[in-house]
C-alpha cells in the first residue's frame, strides 16, 4: 500500500518526506505534487524502489 512518511525536525523546522509504495513515473507525479504543497526540496533523492522497472509478460500466440 503506498504511503508518505514525513519527519519534522521541531528545532530546525526541516521537513523529510519519503514515498513509499509507488514506483517510477506515479512516484515522481506524486512527488511533484507534494512539492506544489511543500514549496521546493533542498536535497532530492530517488530510492532503489524508484528505479524498479516494471515487468511485462509477453505473450505468444496465434493470430487466429
Amino acid at each position: 500500500m503506498p504511503e508518505i512518511e514525513f519527519t519534522i525536525d521541531t528545532e530546525t523546522g526541516k521537513c523529510e518526506t519519503q514515498i513509499n509504495g509507488i514506483q517510477g513515473s506515479a512516484c515522481e507525479k506524486t512527488a511533484q505534487q507534494l512539492k506544489q504543497v511543500l514549496g521546493a526540496p533542498t536535497t532530492d533523492l530517488k530510492t532503489a524502489e524508484f528505479h524498479v522497472r516494471p515487468r511485462t509478460k509477453r505473450r505468444v500466440g496465434s493470430n487466429e
